[in-house]
């Protein structure tokens, strides 16, 4: 594998990194909110975020243009442009006041990674392509990747004429014409990006939990992409009683029903966390009585949760599933109660391309910048990995977590970060 000269390049991302500032500034001064930034799928505010993104990357030499989707291309081109080409990207969209560096920070920093390389002089084998997705955030139409997955043709007519954007109450459709697209050009031009044209794609983002900053690492290149098993509107209903006349063996209670529930699900996500899987999560994002009948002397009649598992492991998921029926029948018979657990949602974990994380802690090490391997969450990568184009992701450092207005991405972990990508990527166009 050739080796991107690492002092020029080093150096020309250093010197960039005050138009990185500034990029972010711009987007967040864009798409501010009352707290934080909120940049709804095809809206005024993403489509700012890819214009600032495409200005910048034509004030730097590189080429661009943007897809019949909305997601926008900036382009280094190689001394082969008829070859697979190298992408590196991220979402434009947020949460609704959500932070500004999530999903951003990897669509700035693919921008970024072919400046400092042109600015390096370096003219790689093949094209690398700096892209920005849309509507990577599942808040806006109930369902993520939707930017990427009609990028590489992984949805059909259907499901996108369905698709209904939730605070606006809008068709998908509607929203992209307002902005000008062609929404019949995406199935003219479908897919745009495949495993013929596109030799890997590599995902710059934040770190979304808290283990870098725990472990004082600036970087991490992840493992695999976490799947999940999602039960979002699960009720127990028992029965209504008077907390001081109704003795244990008569009561139909669903805190308790639901609590006992619960702890054997953390007992068993313990034992297969400190096992064979430490991937493995377990969350309850939901939990509450009803406030129009609950009291301080009722015994609770019904109660609502949420239940989340995830893993990059299949046989977890599966795992879990299996304790949950068989937990909730046995206490649902014993409590007197019953539980309604509705409809599973969820997907499968995706593996990331080995080859690609061995790239990625090969330039690290090169460069002097520490890096450490762990699980993640669901990022755009996994569905170039499911379209059968190699993947990876590289997390950088950043304070508080997202998905919220106070993440603190350091812009010197972001250097390192952009350090790393722009020599990858050059190394991979010479593979």
């Amino acid at each position: 594998m050739a080796v991107a000269p690492q002092t020029a390049l080093q150096q020309a991302v250093t010197d960039l990194m005050p138009l990185a500032a500034k990029i972010f500034d711009e987007v967040r001064s864009a798409s501010r909110d009352i707290e934080g930034v909120t940049r709804p799928a095809w809206s005024v505010q993403d489509q700012a975020a890819g214009d600032i993104l495409l200005q910048v990357a034509q004030q730097q030499g590189l080429t661009t243009h943007v897809d019949a989707v909305g997601n926008t291309y900036a382009t280094l081109p190689g001394r082969d442009e008829g070859a697979p080409r190298v992408v590196s990207g991220s979402h434009l969209d947020s949460v609704s006041r959500g932070g500004n560096f999530d999903g951003l920070a990897g669509a700035v920093a693919a921008v970024i990674a072919l400046a400092a390389l042109r600015q390096a002089g370096l003219v790689p084998a093949c094209s690398l392509s700096a892209m920005g997705t849309r509507c990577e955030e599942s808040v806006w139409f109930g369902i993520a990747y939707v930017g990427a997955r009609l990028a590489v043709g992984a949805m059909e007519r259907p499901e996108f004429d369905a698709l209904v954007r939730l605070d606006s109450g809008g068709s998908i459709a509607a929203h992209m014409a307002d902005l000008g697209l062609e929404v019949e050009a995406i199935w003219r031009q479908r897919p745009i990006i495949n495993a013929a044209n596109t030799k890997a794609f590599l995902e710059l983002h934040i770190e979304q939990g808290p283990l870098l900053i725990e472990r004082k690492t600036p970087l991490g290149i992840a493992t695999a992409i976490r799947g999940n098993l999602r039960y979002g509107d699960a009720v127990c209903r028992g029965a209504y009683q008077h907390s001081a006349a109704t003795p244990r063996r008569l009561r139909q209670d669903t805190v308790l029903a639901v609590a006992e529930l619960l702890r054997r699900l953390e007992d068993l996500w313990h034992g297969i966390e400190d096992g064979d899987d430490p991937s493995a999560v377990f969350t309850v994002g939901k939990l509450f009585t009803d406030p129009e009948n609950h009291a301080l002397t009722k015994v609770p009649g019904k109660c609502r949760f949420s239940l989340n598992f995830g893993s990059t492991k299949q046989d977890t998921l599966d795992r879990f599933d299996r304790a949950l029926a068989a937990a909730a029948d046995e206490i649902a018979q014993r409590r007197r109660v019953h539980f309604d657990l509705g409809a599973a949602v969820g997907s499968s974990p995706t593996p990331l391309e080995p080859t690609l994380r061995e790239a990625l802690n090969a330039s690290a090490e090169r460069l002097g910048i520490p890096a450490i391997p762990f699980a993640t969450v669901g990022h755009d990568a996994s569905v170039f990995a499911r379209a059968g184009i190699p993947a990876a992701v590289l997390l950088v450092r950043n304070g508080q977590g997202s998905h919220n207005p106070h993440e603190t991405m350091e812009m010197e972990d972001f250097e390192q970060g952009v350090q790393v990508l722009a020599a990858t990527m050059f190394d991979l166009a010479e593979v």
